[in-house]
């Protein structure tokens, strides 16, 4: 089932998403997780793609669909060529997967701009539109931000690319992570105000650790609210209610 047609109805949806296993030593761990996880029947759960265990993205999204019955997307980056890139959709449309996610990538951690692999596609709305005009039927989502981009010059530029991306292609878009619900709500506001009418769905990220919201807020760039004062009615801290 194409995504889009969920967020369509009324009913809320919840979706999950998996870090595809950087190697076989990560994948029992990550089958257990996916087991957990899809005992709270998630609407949807999508996998991330990496480059050098692309096969595994692909592998797990397809075991997720037929072994839980979940709709799986799998994530779809420029960081192959465009004939690679066919090959790739090809085989996702023969195993029945309905959606993807088309990204650019993420620059490499060494701080050196992105470099495509072909140029053909060298943002995520050029890979939307190879999706589109190769004539498939795969339900596109596309990422945008509740707040600008690291990589973009302003707040400007990166709303006139969500409204791109959604004219090429993207069925929906799904937000980068967020701290403060207030960068969302305008989004939409002003996304509704444009006449973008593209389902937004919320990105959010567990806190596990202090360590792990540095590393986020520093690739993300997120804000983090201020943590709330305790109004006066509020009990001391250990107090009981």
């Amino acid at each position: 089932m194409r995504i889009a047609d969920m967020l369509a109805r009324s009913k809320p949806t919840v979706s999950f998403e998996f870090m595809a296993p950087r190697d076989e030593s990560e994948v029992d761990a990550l089958e257990r997780t996916v087991a957990t996880l899809a005992g709270h029947a998630p609407d949807w759960v999508s996998v991330t793609y990496r480059l050098r265990t692309g096969d595994k993205t692909l592998e797990l999204v397809t075991r997720i669909k037929r072994h839980y019955h979940i709709e799986a997307m799998a994530h779809l980056t420029c960081a192959n060529t465009a004939d690679r890139t066919r090959q790739i959709l090809n085989w996702m449309e023969r195993e029945g997967v309905a959606n993807v996610l088309a990204l650019r990538g993420d620059s490499p951690a060494s701080g050196e701009p992105f470099t495509p692999a072909d140029p053909q596609l060298t943002h995520a709305s050029d890979l939307i539109g190879l999706v589109r005009r190769s004539g498939y039927r795969f339900g596109i989502g596309a990422a945008c931000s509740a707040e600008k981009h690291p990589e973009s010059p302003d707040v400007e530029h990166e709303f006139r690319y969500m409204r791109y991306k959604v004219e090429t292609g993207a069925d929906f878009l799904i937000t980068q992570l967020f701290f403060d619900n207030r960068f969302y709500l305008d989004l939409v506001a002003r996304a509704r105000a444009a006449g973008i009418t593209a389902p937004i769905v919320p990105g959010l990220m567990p806190i596990p650790s202090r360590r792990s919201l540095g590393v986020m807020t520093a690739m993300s760039g997120a804000t983090v609210p201020a943590a709330p004062r305790p109004s006066r009615s509020s009990p001391p801290s250990g107090a009981s209610s």
